[in-house]
């Protein structure tokens, strides 16, 4: 019996040394201690309390789809939890982790810090009153298939989605964006959604209220290659959608179609494409409705001879200071310019002083666009496009 005892208490000492040893001391550059995620524990239990500061391996289950809801009860979960320091995911034990419904706030430093792990869903969840950025895929770190979902970011003064560009095919699908980056935060540029990764898809956001007084600050700003699609975009500080070619782009397919972006401070949409290194194959401009009032709607600065090709087509531009250049760009790298709509005032808008930019049924836009072979099979709200009557703009009449 005693020796029975004793082998009971050695096993009981093992495993407490186990669990200590696993844990993650590894904190971000520069950063308060941190908040580190038990995810072992019953995460499910609705709890508004905030994790203890020790971490171990995860049993989490892996191959999930990060967009398959469906499939969220296999996968290990951090709900309902408020966090007041710094959370980590860091290690591929957390790939497939869900962290849903929960509220980060109060924080001086980033408030969510992912590192280097896969399928990892950040779903419904609340960001606010933060000194630094909301969302950071780490820089120097690798992930694939990270999907933002949801979620409402304000009050950050920093960065709401920041990705470094070891972080590939990044999902930011229905967030919503607004009164953040307001300061630069350790030389970040601040933006709404900031993106370096290849791949990524910018999906259906809300940004506004974006950007510094100084005016720096954009509503979307990649630097690879990807999709940005049925996003709204206003009142921002700086431009609506950026891409700056100052790091890798792979000769990449830039596709921005869908967008609804007016009343930001620069251009609707600028590309900087002077860097000979970091290449775009391409960039489509497509079936998106901007509005400008005081710039060019659409600019793109490429002095430098480039391969890039730039397409530009079935868009609504609209530019109210009455300047009639609506996109400028080089003459040593054009826009090819097809079926777009120009105008310098309502085209047939439900709304456009209250900027409801759905369309009537005498709207010019109506069946402006058809004979184009090339379009999104969906407009801004899903409806179907026709091609025999293929409307201008990120909106079908219905």
């Amino acid at each position: 019996m005693r020796v029975e005892r004793k082998v009971i208490a050695i096993i009981m000492i093992l495993s407490m040394w186990c669990s200590f040893a696993s844990c993650d001391d590894e904190f971000v550059e520069d950063q308060n201690p941190t908040e580190e995620v038990d995810t072992n524990e019953d995460v499910n239990n609705g709890d508004d309390s905030t994790g203890d500061n020790t971490s171990e391996e995860g049993n989490t289950e892996e191959g999930n789809s990060s967009d398959d809801t469906s499939k969220d009860g296999n996968r290990t979960t951090i709900e309902n939890k408020v966090f007041n320091e710094t959370l980590i995911i860091d290690g591929h034990e957390n790939d497939s982790l869900l962290i849903k419904n929960c509220t980060f706030e109060n924080i001086d430093d980033i408030a969510l810090v992912i590192k280097t792990v896969d399928e990892l869903i950040i779903r419904d969840c609340i960001f606010r009153n933060l000194n630094s950025h909301a969302i950071f895929l780490q820089a120097g770190q690798n992930s694939n298939n990270i999907t933002i979902e949801g979620n409402e970011i304000y009050d950050v003064a920093g960065i709401g989605i920041f990705a470094g560009e070891g972080h590939t095919n990044t999902k930011c699908i229905n967030n919503k964006i607004h009164d953040v980056a307001f300061v630069d935060v350790e030389g970040h540029t601040p933006h709404g959604i900031y993106l370096c990764g290849k791949n990524f898809l910018i999906e259906d956001n809300t940004i506004f209220n974006c950007g510094s007084l100084d005016g720096k600050g954009l509503g979307i700003s990649v630097r690879s290659y990807g999709t940005i699609s049925k996003n709204k975009i206003y009142n921002g500080r700086a431009s609506g959608i950026a891409f700056s070619s100052d790091h890798p782009a792979f000769n990449g397919t830039l596709l921005i179609e869908n967008n609804v972006i007016f009343d930001n401070y620069e251009n609707a949409i600028t590309l900087y494409l002077s860097n000979e290194d970091s290449p775009l194959g391409n960039i489509t401009v497509r079936f998106n409705t901007m509005l400008s009032d005081n710039k060019p709607v659409v600019y793109a600065n490429s002095w430098k001879s480039l391969s890039s090709e730039l397409v530009s087509y079935g868009n609504i531009l609209i530019r109210t200071d009455g300047d009639d250049t609506y996109i400028d760009s080089s003459s040593s790298n054009p826009f090819s310019e097809m079926q777009n709509l120009y105008s310098s005032k309502d085209i047939g808008f439900i709304d456009f002083d209250a900027r409801n930019f759905h369309l009537k049924s005498n709207a010019e836009a109506l069946n402006f666009a058809t004979g184009i072979n090339d379009f999104p099979e969906f407009d801004k709200e899903n409806n179907r496009r026709n091609s025999s009557g293929l409307d201008a703009g990120a909106y079908e009449y219905k």
